[in-house]
């Protein structure tokens, strides 16, 4: 008996006894609950008609209940003012969904395949031809097994004994019925997985990144927790930009993609010194880190005095080098009362605190952004991040949002659905798997991403 906990937990709190919703639970999801008839129950519940119409009753009470609710009295509410701009901005930021090509997508799956070998295109006819169902992914591992045992060539005879010696083999690996199956992968992923070591790896092409490997890495997946430990994402991008010309092929355009994206501070861009004698804050820009940012003085000058509400003094109104700030000084009439009215050592220390964290340019939780590539074959460039924000990094104009990639499944989750999640676990196991130099065959990892996504939502 498997008893479905959420569904037991819900039948309890509608006032139905343990027993009952014990039995009524094995098994079986809320959804396959609602449909039961009144004589099903009493005999799942071994019980008499009476209880169990009392039982249907107040199971299909619920339901009727939850309808109303979802339909709620529909009402016309006049926003105004700011939350009236908010509204349109958020329209304005939605993006439709990218339509799926069957073509396209098939295309980027064979593009991974030796299609054009001739061994590749001889046995995909006969396979055709004997009415065997096999993947162009199990054709290429036959090729590439045959090609690595000195073979370059077969015959007719040959062709057809290597497809339907695949094809029983094919048989062989099924389950059988009513085997054990989620003993028999708690056993092939615990055995290898007393071998993972607790270690990190360096990411490649990105300074003093870790990612979590081995152990670690399995824990956080089955346990299925909200942000990772090390969360990263591979932020590709499309052919052509706006205005048609090349943009993943443009190691310029690319850049200035990744400098938009990684969340700039205060910190990153100027020298922070307290004056606590005359106090105030100075502000010295470094016009290196500035030109990497793609940002200018007079720019972070407007985004300090529009973030702080201060009025920000600078050195050379055009080009400034030195900003100065000064608590509680909102313009700059406010200038000729600090004598009168001093700010407090207090008000300064908060004031440098909130300066340090202030964010100038980028998207949240991006704490850096670096290109990689390009590719031997492509010549593209893709973007390789510290953090995950896979919401508003999908919104970037210019980025394939088909393609791009984040290790935080639950992210995933939550903009792409709990079947982008399933596939993401199994991803992500098979990667850190494969990263420790084990091998656990994947109908192993598909059963644990099953159960932990079959109420509908990720869980541990």
């Amino acid at each position: 008996m498997v008893v479905k906990s959420a569904t037991k937990k819900k039948l309890m709190d509608l006032g139905i006894q343990e027993e009952f919703a014990h039995r009524l639970a094995d098994d079986r999801k809320w959804d396959d609950v609602k449909v039961l008839a009144a004589a099903e129950i009493a005999q799942l519940c071994a019980t008499d008609s009476g209880s169990a119409q009392s039982v249907w009753e107040v199971i299909q009470g619920s339901t009727k209940s939850a309808q109303k609710d979802k339909a709620p009295e529909k009402k016309t509410i006049r926003l105004t003012g700011s939350r009236q701009r908010l509204a349109r901005r958020r329209k304005a930021s939605a993006l439709p969904l990218q339509d799926y090509d069957y073509e396209d997508k098939m295309i980027q799956i064979l593009s991974d395949l030796d299609v054009e070998n001739p061994m590749f295109i001889q046995l995909t006819e006969v396979a055709a031809k004997q009415g065997v169902k096999i993947t162009p992914k199990t054709i290429n591992d036959l090729v590439q097994g045959i090609l690595a045992r000195g073979t370059k060539k077969l015959t007719p005879a040959q062709a057809k004994k290597v497809i339907a010696s695949a094809d029983l083999n094919m048989s062989y690996s099924r389950v059988d019925p009513h085997e054990a199956v989620g003993i028999t992968t708690a056993q092939s992923i615990g055995e290898p997985g007393t071998q993972m070591t607790m270690r990190t790896f360096h990411y490649a092409g990105v300074a003093t990144v870790n990612v979590t490997q081995g152990l670690p890495r399995v824990i956080e997946i089955v346990d299925a927790r909200k942000v990772p430990k090390t969360p990263t994402m591979k932020v590709f991008l499309e052919e052509t930009n706006s205005k048609g010309k090349p943009l993943r092929t443009d190691e310029k355009k690319v850049q200035a993609i990744a400098a938009a994206l990684e969340t700039t501070t205060t910190r990153d861009i100027a020298s922070i010194d307290v004056d606590v004698a005359q106090r105030h804050l100075n502000l010295e820009l470094n016009r290196a880190n500035l030109k990497l940012k793609k940002m200018t003085g007079a720019e972070v000058r407007d985004k300090l005095s529009r973030a702080l509400r201060l009025y920000i003094q600078a050195d050379d109104e055009d080009r400034p080098k030195v900003l100065k700030i000064i608590p509680g000084v909102t313009k700059q009439d406010d200038l000729a009362e600090l004598a009168n009215d001093p700010p407090t050592y207090t008000a300064l220390l908060q004031l440098e605190d909130k300066v340090k964290k202030l964010r100038l340019k980028g998207l949240p939780d991006i704490v850096r952004a670096n290109i990689q590539g390009p590719h031997k074959q492509t010549g593209e460039y893709y973007i390789a991040t510290i953090g995950s924000n896979l919401a508003k990094v999908s919104e970037f104009a210019g980025v394939d949002r088909g393609k791009t990639y984040t290790n935080n499944i639950n992210e995933i989750y939550q903009c792409l659905g709990i079947e982008a999640a399933r596939q993401a676990i199994i991803n992500e196991m098979v990667a850190t798997l494969e990263g420790a130099g084990l091998e656990v065959d994947v109908r192993h990892l598909i059963t644990v991403s099953d159960v932990m996504t079959s109420e509908g939502e990720v869980r541990a």
